[in-house]
């Protein structure tokens, strides 16, 4: 089983493919993936024929200095998964130390959006948060939509916001969140309702425009957080001073999740805290990856599986 992603649609329809330099061309593309061990090599101990496993696509080597600190995300020497040898594809070899064993409670379909929820889980994670706080969630496509269900799962008050009112219906569906479609609704007027004035505690922001950067400054309360999770296509500016030294605001930006994160994630699904399966728009077989490629891209799903 095997998710698109956002990423494989920019390298699929953009100049990325050409800029970045990491991505060696031709490759196989795909890096969210659910599967079954065909075979193991003679020094593999925790896996076996038939089990059934994910992966971790931050290749870390385990060895240098930021995977001895549990930065395995940062690792000086990893590959990533999808822009070498990727998971569109009938089979694929890979370290044992990037696999995790899906639990029998969890589906093919729900382990292959691991890597996602792992990536907001982490970017939530990665500043305290209490419960009864309040949070903004900016941008509704999947990882956003997983943060704010990470964040209400551990008792804290998230609304959403996107210009896009078919995904905010959908984000209100799956999370049960507040919603504000901010061509409507000036959401920093909600939130302040929300908060007697202060603004919000936490703002993640996943829709990566300066537009949206802007607006988490707005929300953000004075000795706030904003995280960072969205992949700018293009530089954005704002003054440093004014926007977080006079409010001590903190920016904190994240990259996919260390392998502790998928410890945890997995307990949130497995617990059923958290529920994968509405994210399920599409089932296509692998050979129509182009028909795939092209629903992502029109932006009104949510993810689309590949299944060989």
């Amino acid at each position: 089983m095997r998710h698109l992603c956002w990423r494989n649609k920019v390298y699929d329809w953009n100049d990325w493919a050409a800029t970045d330099t990491t991505l060696h061309l031709p490759t196989v593309l795909g890096h969210e993936v659910a599967a079954t061990v065909t075979e193991v090599g003679s020094l593999v101990k925790q896996f076996k024929p038939g089990d059934r496993i994910t992966v971790d696509p931050l290749i870390h080597c385990g060895h240098c200095y930021l995977c001895r600190k549990g930065y395995t995300n940062m690792c000086l020497e990893r590959e990533i998964y999808g822009k070498q040898r990727g998971a569109f594809a009938e089979y694929a070899v890979l370290p044992e130390r990037v696999i995790c064993k899906l639990p029998d409670k969890v589906s093919f379909e729900e382990g292959a959006m691991l890597e996602n929820l792992g990536v907001a889980v982490h970017a939530v994670e990665i500043e305290p948060h209490d419960p009864g706080d309040t949070a903004v969630v900016i941008g509704c496509g999947p990882i956003g939509i997983m943060a704010a269900q990470t964040l209400m799962a551990s008792g804290v008050n998230v609304v959403m916001t996107d210009v896009n009112q078919s995904r905010l219906d959908m984000a209100a569906e799956i999370s049960g969140a507040d919603v504000v479609n901010v061509r409507q609704e000036n959401p920093v007027e909600r939130v302040k309702a929300m908060t007697d004035g202060r603004g919000a505690d936490f703002v993640v922001e996943a829709a990566a425009t300066q537009s949206a950067l802007d607006q988490a400054f707005d929300l953000v309360r004075q000795v706030g957080t904003i995280v960072t999770i969205g992949t700018f296509n293009s530089p954005v500016s704002f003054n440093p001073f004014f926007k977080m030294t006079r409010r001590e605001v903190k920016l904190v930006s994240t990259m996919g999740r260390t392998w502790e994160t998928w410890r945890r994630m997995v307990q949130l699904v497995e617990s059923d805290r958290l529920n994968l399966k509405p994210y399920l728009s599409h089932i296509l077989p692998l050979e129509e990856y182009q028909k795939g490629f092209e629903l992502v891209k029109a932006g009104e799903v949510m993810k689309v599986l590949l299944k060989p």
